[in-house]
């Protein structure tokens, strides 16, 4: 359905009930216009033929400049307009619900942001992340990051241009107020060259709210805790046991046993696909299309299943999304550090748990009945097995204590590059002297290094901090869930998921984004801040117990 213009007069006349729901007409276009996207970039991770890459880039290209004309349609800023007058007077709160409220104040912000790019600079992203994500690929089959580094050089020059516009435009104040006093401490005028800041702007867009000054105290507190509990551990001198899950296990095994620990968890098949991709991740159209992809390797059997578990906490979060709002901006993931809880509390809360392998321990053996070292093991051994504290290259397989190193280095390197302290050149050379000094390890080659990840060659910047706040959140919201639901570790260990499901089905993942950010999400359900106390308690008894410090 198509809004036609409207003089502002016409709209004067009319009600906020008419003019909220001309804005729902244009809010759910814009909405399943998303949901193309999301498959184009699914197919292109998961199906695509290598041939079709020119021509993927091309359509997104183009159907970024059809969603970009639609977010800054005139017809959508005049609503917004009549609507921020309305709010002004008081008529809104009359007559509209908070839901409805924090549509209003959501599209509000998403066509201010929209409104200071040109749509050029909006079509060269999406064009670029296209290829850079082949590049991506290419460059880490052969782990060559110099096949790589012009397509970071060019992502990095095109977000620079994109967080200059949003600066300007007035979009991140805080933002703002870091450039200035920087500018003003070295001499510069507007015309110089100055990029300190920017780095939030672009933090802003992936956890909206969160100051970049309190998320460089946050990971001092944790390299201050964590590297001596990591040195404590390393002292011992000692490892449990996990023979028994780092022998040969069939991928087409692995696969149906995760696939179904993952139903059993609550995905529903009949509204998503689980497949395979270089890099696990969640993606899709719609709560009732939602696309989640995963990895196994023969020779560790963990992988697989972490990933998938990993996975299927970010999908119940997507399928779970409110149905009464749903294809409006209410009804959207937070944030991505609360994305990233979710994911996380089922992988290390739950699946990492004892409840959860005296419930699962005996279907993988099942599974597994060839294993015979296997068939023994108890469920204390598994659990100590599963949870071995040992750095590693790779984050997606690192543990629970080191993993937030391997967050800390890539937070340094992408702001420094983002605010001109280093060069792409030197991302290779720094993130090996950074993973010498937090993890004590001599990187070999770049597929196990720099390359590791996707997040960079689709524009990512900004991203990598969430999955350490999604840890914290984590923690905090399965405390509040624990103290909420008598018996909840009876109930994993009998695999009733579904108790655990629905708590955070009503107190997550419908909330959507009515809470301006995560930690006001937080404070509602435990009356407390995000405090990266808890985490480091959590994670200094946990391991303390396990290997006896």
């Amino acid at each position: 359905m198509t809004v036609p213009a409207k003089s502002a007069a016409d709209l004067r006349s009319e009600s906020v009930r008419s003019l909220y729901d001309q804005l729902i007409i244009h809010l759910k276009d814009l909405t399943h216009l998303n949901g193309i996207s999301g498959i184009l970039r699914w197919d292109q991770e998961v199906m695509m033929p290598k041939k079709a890459a020119g021509v993927r880039a091309t359509q997104l290209s183009t159907l970024a400049g059809v969603k970009h004309e639609k977010k800054t349609s005139p017809v959508l800023g005049a609503l917004l307009d009549e609507l921020k007058r309305r709010r002004n007077s008081g008529e809104l709160s009359a007559v509209l619900n908070p839901y409805e409220l924090a549509n209003i104040r959501l599209a509000q912000q998403d066509y201010k942001e929209e409104t200071v790019l040109p749509s050029e600079i909006v079509k060269a992203i999406a064009a670029l992340n296209s290829k850079a994500v082949v590049a991506w690929v290419e460059a880490r089959k052969e782990s060559d990051f110099s096949k790589f580094a012009p397509y970071l050089e060019d992502q990095v020059k095109i977000l620079r241009q994109k967080v200059t516009y949003m600066i300007h435009g007035g979009v991140c104040e805080e933002a703002r107020k870091i450039n200035e006093k920087a500018r003003t401490s070295l001499g510069l005028t507007e015309a110089d060259e100055c990029y300190k800041g920017y780095y939030q702007v672009l933090l802003d867009g992936f956890e909206p709210g969160f100051k970049d000054d309190c998320l460089q105290a946050l990971f001092s507190d944790l390299k201050e805790h964590l590297v001596p509990l990591i040195a404590k551990i390393q002292a011992k001198n000692f490892q449990h046991d996990n023979s028994y899950i780092a022998a040969d296990f069939d991928v087409k095994q692995q696969t149906e046993f995760t696939h179904r620990i993952s139903k059993h968890i609550g995905f529903d098949t009949d509204a998503g696909r689980l497949d395979v991709s270089t890099h696990p991740f969640t993606g899709g159209a719609h709560p009732t299309d939602v696309r989640m992809t995963t990895r196994y390797t023969v020779d560790n059997f963990k992988e697989g299943i972490t990933a998938t578990v990993h996975e299927t906490g970010h999908s119940l979060y997507e399928q779970g999304r409110s149905k009464e709002h749903r294809d409006t901006p209410v009804s959207r993931a937070l944030s991505l550090g609360v994305h990233e809880s979710q994911s996380l509390l089922w992988e290390r809360m739950v699946m990492l748990s004892k409840p959860f392998w005296t419930y699962a321990l005996p279907l993988l053996k099942e599974q597994f009945s060839d294993h015979q070292n296997l068939q023994d093991i108890t469920v204390d051994q598994f659990y100590n097995a599963f949870n071995r504290v040992k750095p590693g290259f790779i984050r997606f397989q690192a543990d629970e204590v080191t993993y937030p190193m391997h967050i800390i280095l890539r937070y340094e390197i992408e702001k420094a590059l983002i605010e001109g302290d280093i060069q792409v050149t030197d991302v290779p050379a720094l993130w090996n002297a950074k993973v010498k000094e937090y993890l004590g390890l001599e990187v070999p080659e770049d597929s196990v290094g720099c390359l590791q990840d996707i997040h960079w060659s689709s524009a990512a910047i900004g991203y990598f901090p969430t999955y350490t706040l999604g840890s914290i959140y984590a923690v905090q919201i399965f405390g509040a869930a624990k103290q909420a639901i008598p018996g909840l570790e009876e109930h994993l260990a009998k695999g009733e998921f579904h108790v655990l499901k629905e708590w955070l089905n009503k107190n997550v993942h419908e909330q959507g984004s009515l809470r301006e950010s995560g930690d006001d999400l937080v404070f509602g359900l435990t009356g407390k801040h995000l405090d990266s106390s808890l985490y480091v308690k959590y994670l200094t008894d946990k391991y303390t117990a396990i290997y006896d410090l």
